[in-house]
């Protein structure tokens, strides 16, 4: 046996043994190379030469798995993308439709076999494609904060074009906006915003619309019951009737909480005015954010009775 192993390792030290151990690897790795092996690929589905009255839906397949067989050297370098499955759809009629497949359906290079493909068919529906123009309404996230509210929205274009399945498209009255968000706001905002398609294969023209949103100070009204009536600046002697007034006023809640009316902001102007009985309006000075909703009397009833000398 030593003898034997010996005399291996000497035939190996030799030019010859070296010649034989090259051929052996070589003969090695080819025969490593052309061995047959297994490989999933997953290979893309397109559609192509679609209806132009026609869309796409209930496609689940964006792509099967070949599981091929075949020499190592092939198999190890196929493309996907050059075996890509192309379902061509010229003709095609609105509804279900199925596409069992094959192997001559791919681009498969000689030698190379298919064992599987997952799934073995392809399910789709096609449906009538609809256009239809529909308003844009503004979708809000959020409150404004505390005391302020929304005044106005504006939206610009109001209206846009929607295309998609009929029945999708039948059964909207208008296209919202992504959520905008105005949580704490206290002013407004003007910004552009795409326009939201729910998760419908829906397409939107434009695909974005600019929205104004006005956030103001909550309005409050307050009544003011029994308000003395007087002349301002006038001297002299006189009466008003009746003696007091009634107003019911709006604006800020933060304005009206704190205001309080005076002798110099409600009176009756008597300037220029001579003895006897005049029709006279109550004079109102307001902060410009305060309006009158309602006033009572709306004239008095002014006797002056002398003028100072």
């Amino acid at each position: 046996m030593k003898y034997l192993w010996d005399k291996i390792v000497s035939l190996a030290g030799s030019n010859f043994g070296l010649k034989v151990l090259a051929i052996v690897i070589a003969v090695g790795l080819w025969v490593a190379g052309h061995r047959d092996v297994e490989r999933a690929v997953e290979v893309p589905v397109e559609f192509r030469s679609i209806p132009s009255d026609l869309m796409v839906l209930d496609n689940r397949v964006d792509y099967v798995v070949l599981r091929l067989m075949g020499p190592r050297t092939l198999v190890s370098t196929l493309d996907a993308d050059e075996m890509k499955l192309s379902l061509d759809l010229n003709g095609a009629k609105s509804g279900s439709l199925s596409y069992p497949l094959a192997a001559n359906y791919f681009n498969i290079p000689r030698g190379v076999s298919v064992a599987r493909i997952t799934p073995p068919v392809v399910h789709l529906r096609l449906e009538p494609v609809v256009r239809r123009t529909l308003p844009v309404s503004i979708r809000m996230s959020g409150k404004p904060a505390s005391g302020y509210r929304i005044a106005q929205t504006i939206v610009q274009p109001e209206s846009v074009a929607v295309e998609g399945p009929a029945e999708d498209v039948r059964r909207l009255d208008a296209i919202e906006t992504v959520p905008v968000d105005i949580e704490e706001s206290r002013g407004g905002s003007r910004r552009r915003v795409r326009l939201s398609t729910d998760g419908k294969p829906l397409t939107i023209i434009p695909e974005q619309v600019e929205v104004s949103i006005t956030i103001e100070e909550e309005q409050v009204s307050r009544d003011f019951d029994r308000i003395d009536v007087s002349a301002k600046s006038f001297k002299g002697n006189y009466t008003v009737a009746p003696p007091t007034a009634f107003l019911r006023l709006s604006g800020p809640k933060s304005v009206m909480e704190k205001l309080k009316l005076t002798a110099d902001q409600v009176y009756v102007d008597l300037r220029g005015m001579s003895t006897g009985d005049h029709s006279v309006p109550l004079t109102v000075e307001l902060p410009a954010a305060v309006k009158v909703l309602e006033q009572r009397p709306q004239r008095f009833r002014v006797h002056i009775i002398k003028l100072a000398e």
